[in-house]
């Protein structure tokens, strides 16, 4: 319960919070011509300045055509002599240097003695996607489509997690030429951001191609590549183990593990490209070489629901006795990010 006078100082910080003016934790660069450049400043980077202004997208400037920069936002800096700091940039100091205010305290630095600065890491971030397509045809061909696609990535701290299911059921005829359950697990240690370790692990079923079950787990090691706003790319390779039967053959071995993950928001997020890849390389009998891929495009249609238009990738170079090598879908649908 609130006493009167924390009651008052509670109205006052609501108050302050809703005065505030729209520039809240924007960000400007002065240059040397005098120009003066205003929006939201994401980082520094190989000699340039990220700003993403109200009326563009986001864009590099030159660190070497800068005069000052200002920045209400927290970031972590790294300096050319490996010194790392965190703070907000205030602007000009005397004989050109850029001041940085560090634990309240003013510190000047030259421009060109910035290596690095971006926005402290979040310590939980999650985005999430369930995609359902389904074809129905009758008349000459009576065929059922259904295919159910869910992923999640979930970060808490130095830890990732990653899992995607897809179910899939087609029907021709009445017969079923398509019963494939896939699920996969992918945990993230980052040990030293952007490199990470962990496992994965995966469980795979389709009946329908003699594949009674598929097992997978493998230690792996990965970087990021991008991780910002609008862009994600990361790619892991591993050795593990896995266990497999077909047509009621069990083989089991060590495989190696290749997995890649890139999304790319455009128009505001209206618009989302999105392709991920698996390869596994059984290193047992004949080597099969297993790989899956889905990429395609997001397109907003009402706040968090989207239409989506993907193609599904699968090759396998030795599969099952009567079933074909590739399987290729074009696949339409509905979905929602929460």
């Amino acid at each position: 319960m609130l006493t009167p006078k924390g009651r008052v100082f509670a109205t006052c910080l609501l108050c302050l919070m809703f005065l505030q003016p729209g520039g809240v934790l924007a960000g400007q660069l002065v240059m040397n011509n005098g120009d003066v450049i205003t929006g939201s400043i994401s980082k520094i980077s190989d000699g340039d300045v990220y700003i993403e202004p109200g009326y563009a997208d986001e864009f590099a400037v030159s660190l070497s055509e800068v005069a000052s920069i200002e920045n209400d936002k927290v970031m972590e800096i790294e300096l050319e002599d490996g010194t790392e700091v965190t703070g907000q940039f205030a602007g000009a100091g005397t004989d050109g240097r850029q001041v940085l205010v560090v634990e309240g305290s003013p510190m000047e630095v030259g421009l060109a003695d910035l290596a690095e600065a971006e926005e402290p890491a979040e310590w939980y971030d999650r985005v999430s996607h369930v995609d359902l397509n389904t074809t129905l045809n009758s008349g000459n061909t009576d065929s059922r489509n259904v295919l159910v696609f869910a992923d999640t990535r979930l970060k808490l701290g130095d830890h990732r997690h990653l899992a995607d299911l897809t179910v899939r059921r087609d029907e021709t005829d009445g017969v079923k030429t398509k019963k494939q359950d896939l699920f996969r697990y992918e945990y993230n240690w980052m040990f030293n951001e952007p490199w990470y370790t962990g496992v994965t692990g995966s469980y795979e079923r389709d009946p329908i191609r003699e594949l009674d079950h598929r097992y997978q787990i493998a230690a792996i090691v990965g970087r990021d590549l991008i991780d910002d706003a609008h862009r994600f790319l990361t790619f892991s390779v591993g050795m593990g183990y896995s266990e497999e039967k077909i047509d009621g053959v069990a083989e089991s071995g060590a495989v190696a593990i290749w997995r890649l993950i890139y999304e790319h928001d455009f128009l505001g997020g209206d618009l989302s490209f999105f392709h991920n890849d698996n390869i596994a390389y059984q290193l047992y009998d004949v080597n099969n070489t297993i790989f899956k891929s889905n990429t395609g495009f997001r397109f907003d249609i009402i706040d968090d629901v989207y239409a989506s238009l993907s193609l599904r990738y699968d090759y396998e170079t030795d599969p099952a006795i009567g079933a074909e090598n590739e399987d290729t879908t074009l696949v339409i649908g509905v979905g929602s990010e929460f």
